[in-house]
């Protein structure tokens, strides 16, 4: 019968990590010993009190970084552990050991005042020769041995394209089922930087809200996800990329530029909601708003305010008609709230206008 030792990774992690807290701490013992004669001159319990020192510097060498800053930095570092542990051995701790009652009165913590400066030498002295024992042991022994990053983890992609309610409420969800895990990785690729509220698109084209009423910023609420304003050109289902197109700024002039890139994705969610539909009326389609957008709204909303303002001039009277006549195409929630929302406006628009 043959035995077989395996040594894997994470046993060489754990012993790296070992010899690490060994090294730390012994250097941590040896310091808190030279270190203890403060407390052995202030102190009548001399013999346990070496080994309380030399335990005290083990514990602050493995909790403080080794050789790190200058000398008197650890030092001064180090002098202020003196008053708490001042307080815990020689107040509390002594006292209940030896009488059975802690020297927590006035008296009593005056009685032992020099034992504080005792603690307060010993942690300056600690701290010192902790620093010089630390840079000694790094020029002999060389420096620590740390245990090698992790690999990376295999990250999962996920793609969402459309930052509309569809788009916004899949990657928050995904934020709080995912929290920080590193293995995945959350993009949104929308048209435009905000998340729309369309159900009251109609109010901003006649003009009673302001568009960011209605509007608010994708990456205010996505946390951890990487939002990319860009317009979706194509989908590569077999080798799982997606296309994407922005307008850039062409430097040195007012002209923009129409650039192409491509997205890879492990997994791929389509939340691009819909376009208009003209149902084969080419005429409405050529001559008409669209309704979809912000923008169109703004766009709807200009022309009202400038076919008011053309009729204002306007002598003829079936001229001026025409001109405050506008017809809606589409009798749904869309339709019928712009339909309102222009009446409104326009009714209120000429109301304060002089004849």
């Amino acid at each position: 019968m043959t035995a077989t030792l395996a040594w894997t990774r994470d046993d060489d992690v754990a012993a790296r990590g070992v010899h690490r807290f060994l090294r730390r701490a012994a250097i941590g013992a040896i310091a808190g010993l030279a270190a203890s004669f403060p407390l052995v001159a202030t102190h009548e319990q001399a013999g346990w009190l070496v080994a309380l020192a030399a335990l005290v510097g083990a514990g602050h060498a493995l909790t403080v970084r080794p050789g790190h800053g200058h000398p008197v930095d650890a030092a001064m570092t180090a002098a202020a552990l003196g008053v708490p542990l001042w307080t815990v051995a020689s107040v509390l701790a002594i006292p209940l050991v030896t009488t059975g009652e802690a020297a927590w009165t006035p008296y009593g913590m005056r009685e032992r005042f020099p034992e504080l400066a005792g603690w307060v030498v010993y942690g300056a002295i600690l701290g010192a020769v902790g620093h010089a024992f630390s840079a000694v042991a790094l020029r002999a022994l060389g420096p620590e041995r740390r245990p090698a990053p992790p690999p990376a983890r295999p990250t999962t992609r996920v793609l969402i394209l459309g930052g509309g309610f569809a788009g916004m409420t899949t990657a928050q969800a995904l934020e709080r089922k995912l929290g920080a895990d590193p293995s995945f990785e959350l993009t949104l690729v929308s048209e435009t930087n905000a998340l729309l509220f369309t159900p009251m698109l109609a109010e901003v084209a006649g003009s009673s809200l302001e568009p960011t009423h209605i509007s608010s910023p994708l990456r205010t609420s996505l946390r951890r996800t990487n939002v990319v304003r860009a317009r979706v050109v194509g989908v590569d289902l077999e080798a799982r990329l997606v296309t994407l197109s922005r307008d850039e700024h062409v430097p040195g002039s007012d002209e923009r530029s129409e650039s192409t890139f491509t997205i890879a994705y492990d997994q791929l969610v389509l939340a691009l909601g819909a376009v208009s539909n003209y149902l084969g009326m080419a005429n409405v389609e050529k001559l008409a708003f669209d309704f979809k957008t912000l923008i169109d709204a703004i766009k709807i909303r200009n022309h009202a305010i400038d076919m008011l303002e053309a009729a204002s001039r306007e002598p003829d009277p079936a001229r001026r008609r025409e001109m405050l006549t506008f017809v809606v195409a589409g009798g749904g929630f869309a339709g019928v709230e712009l339909a309102g929302a222009l009446n409104d406006f326009c009714r209120g628009v000429l109301a304060t206008t002089r004849a």
